[in-house]
């Protein structure tokens, strides 16, 4: 029993908490209702007017882009076709720009250096450590250039018509003997395997047990349906029954 005091006989005293209640919603089957999924099945015109068209909207304004067309102003197909450069300068290159800072993710951090410091390879380094010292000349052998003052122009002796001769050399000169390793011979554990009788060397006829049958006299021949052989309507019984003359035999006896 609670105390007086409004506490209960505890432990530690607690307070006595008031029971507690929620609404529930609405269910869809009431006792005594209609069934919804009957009232649902109802044909008729099923009504959802939007609330702008029996009460009253306040107006509603909104901002548009600017024309390209202002009266006063250049014609913008004119103003397009005059030439000259088109500036478009980035903000940072003449307004200072405040420090960014980023959070790096995960798996980010096993690249060396940022991307405003790129990676120099040890080719470079060197050339560019040759290029602040002292260092004795070095020549090398270049190839042929195409064009060779005093000498023919290469596109016109390209553009001459005739026979382009790229003889093989072994026509005539001495070739030297090409020697080449085939393949392994078939060993006779090879050859076996083709020799060898057994039921998987077979095939064909030698396999299928329904042409077997037909030329083995120790096996029965299954028995087998085909169509006829000869006119259908041909014969005493299709005669009378062109006449006519069946359909008395087919009759049933009537009863005495």
């Amino acid at each position: 029993a609670d105390s007086p005091s409004g506490r209960r006989p505890g432990y530690k005293q607690q307070l006595a908490t008031p029971p507690k209640w929620t609404m529930a919603s609405k269910p869809k089957m009431i006792i005594g209702g209609p069934v919804p999924s009957w009232q649902e099945s109802i044909p008729g015109p099923q009504y959802n007017y939007s609330t702008d068209s029996f009460k009253h909207k306040q107006p509603v304004w909104s901002m548009r882009t600017k024309p390209e067309m202002v009266i006063g102003g250049g014609v913008p197909s004119w103003t397009k076709s005059i030439p000259g450069p088109k500036y478009m300068y980035d903000t940072d290159c003449f307004k200072e720009r405040q420090p960014v800072y980023s959070m790096r993710g995960r798996g980010e951090g096993s690249s060396k250096g940022t991307q405003s410091a790129p990676e120099i390879s040890t080719e470079q380094l060197m050339k560019g450590l040759d290029a602040s010292r002292k260092k004795p000349p070095s020549f090398s052998l270049k190839s042929r250039p195409k064009m060779v003052p005093g000498d023919a122009v290469p596109s016109w002796v390209n553009s001459i018509p005739g026979p382009k001769y790229h003889p093989n050399c072994d026509n005539f000169k001495k070739k030297p003997p090409v020697y080449s390793m085939r393949a392994k011979l078939p060993s006779e554990s090879d050859l076996m395997k083709v020799r060898s009788p057994g039921p998987l060397r077979y095939s064909g006829a030698a396999m299928d047990s329904k042409k077997q049958e037909q030329v083995d006299s120790t096996r029965h021949k299954s028995f087998s349906c085909s169509f006829g052989i000869g006119p259908r309507w041909k014969g005493p019984v299709s005669e009378m029954v062109m006449t006519g003359a069946l359909a008395r035999y087919d009759k049933p006896e009537k009863p005495s």
